[in-house]
């Protein structure tokens, strides 16, 4: 099954605010497995993306170009 993405909830005092204050995820992109993922969008709620992150799973159009994938998840 193919995985789907997630970005990570903007953690205040943690996260820089360069993404203006109403950007409540921030990137990296973080892969999350296929079955998990869907579940999780369908049902709002946080998963747990494969380097152990908990993300919220987000549509390929809601990226910003500019985001890349974390480096755990994409090397493993």
């Amino acid at each position: 099954m193919a995985n789907v993405i997630g970005l990570r909830m903007r953690r205040p005092g943690v996260d820089d605010d360069d993404g203006g204050a109403q950007e409540k995820l921030v990137g990296p992109l973080h892969a999350v497995e296929g079955d998990a993922g869907r579940a999780a969008a369908a049902a709002s709620t946080e998963v747990q993306a494969l380097c152990g992150e908990w993300v919220q799973v987000v549509a390929v159009e809601d990226v910003p170009d500019d985001t890349g994938l974390c480096e755990a998840c994409q090397y493993g």
